[in-house]
């Protein structure tokens, strides 16, 4: 390890990720043993929690902050961060935490909050936060980061492995086999959950955050002139390296849907939300076949919130047929940590001065250490 010329074999770092649906925060603690690109690791613990109800709105809409405001939730949102993690009674060297998305709008910046001032403070260790800005700095998308994770978690020697998160936005990645000189492709396919949450909180004024096993959208028949328009975005049009945040699919795009489509009865509502979790199969099918015959898999590690909307599930496995399909469960990573264990990772990569980068994924000119460390000597 190089912080404090402190060289441990092993070492515990804490991943946290808060994401584009903004329902709370994912932490995985990690032991992580060795000193190369490749340790071995332990999943210590896992948890999720929600976000306070607070939060909730003003995460899901971060472009109605204003300056005052985004200055004020990153103090109370470091400060919850602390308290929470406080309550679990954990033991760890460092924390990794990626922080709450607000402004995502590369090649300029790309802004998280969750000021790590008070966690360094609550538990004496340092905090590695900000990982996306070194690779804007580069010329780089600052997104997605997770594709290195996806590596060092499946990459074999001779097959291909296709790899999905299905979060509030979704991301693909490529992780060609070792035998394969090709480099490691990823890119946002789109909107993951984002569309299809919005359109069940409208439905049930609230009392649902999200389609619970996707009952909702199972009982819902396609739109296909909505569709077809929904996949007129010039988002899709774009080649990668690219990415997405509420910026591109965020309150102001679901409000023009409503403009297109506004349900007048329930099962109206239920074809929204059936049609809007089919844009989300049919944008990854779309990302998956545009693949070049250079890349060979036939199976698929699935990840995220979206793996348990069956619904949603079922349209991939209907629209990829030549795949194998499957939820993401690997020595203790599964579909529900994984983000979470993915910053443990990139924390690793930080305390050992490896770059985390994939330009071959971002489009920054070269590869770089990711992240920024604050140190609670600073305090």
């Amino acid at each position: 390890m190089i912080i404090g010329n402190v060289h441990k074999k092993s070492v515990n770092i804490l991943g946290l990720m808060t994401g584009s649906s903004a329902d709370g925060l994912d932490l995985c603690l990690v032991n992580f043993s060795g000193d190369g690109r490749s340790p071995d690791y332990e999943v210590l613990y896992s948890h999720e929690i929600t976000y306070p109800h607070q939060f909730q709105t003003s995460f899901r809409n971060p472009l109605e902050l204003n300056d005052k405001d985004i200055s004020m939730l990153d103090d109370e949102l470091g400060a919850w961060f602390a308290s929470e993690i406080k309550k679990l009674h954990l033991s760890f060297d460092f924390i990794a935490s990626h922080g709450q998305t607000i402004k995502h709008e590369p090649p300029h910046f790309s802004l998280q909050i969750g000021n790590p001032k008070y966690m360094s403070e609550t538990f004496n260790c340092s905090v590695i936060y900000d990982f996306r800005t070194a690779d804007i700095e580069m010329g780089g998308q600052g997104a997605p980061l997770i594709p290195i994770v996806d590596q060092f978690l499946f990459q074999q020697e001779s097959l291909d492995v296709l790899a999905l998160n299905i979060g509030g936005i979704a991301n693909l990645t490529m992780v060609p086999g070792v035998n394969n000189s090709n480099p490691l492709l990823a890119w946002d396919t789109g909107p993951g959950n984002t569309l299809i949450d919005r359109a069940v909180r409208l439905f049930t004024q609230d009392k649902l955050a999200y389609d619970q096993g996707g009952h909702l959208a199972a009982q819902g028949k396609l739109n296909l002139k909505l569709l077809d328009s929904l996949l007129e975005h010039e988002f899709y049009q774009r080649t990668p390296p690219r990415s997405a945040g509420q910026e591109q699919f965020g309150k102001l795009y679901f409000q023009n849907i409503l403009k297109q489509f506004y349900p007048g009865n329930e099962q109206e509502f239920k074809d929204l939300i059936h049609t809007t979790t089919l844009l989300t199969a049919k944008t990854i099918a779309r990302s998956v076949n545009s693949l070049s015959s250079e890349y060979s898999a036939n199976s698929m590690q699935v990840g995220g919130g979206g793996v348990l909307n069956k619904t949603l599930m079922d349209m991939l496995v209907k629209d990829l047929p030549r795949l194998d399909i499957y939820k993401t469960n690997l020595n203790g990573v599964t579909q529900a940590n994984k983000e979470a264990f993915g910053f443990a990772y990139l924390g690793y990569l930080f305390v050992n001065d490896f770059t985390a980068n994939l330009p071959s994924v971002t489009g920054a000119q070269k590869a770089v250490t990711l992240g920024k460390l604050f140190d609670p000597k600073t305090i």
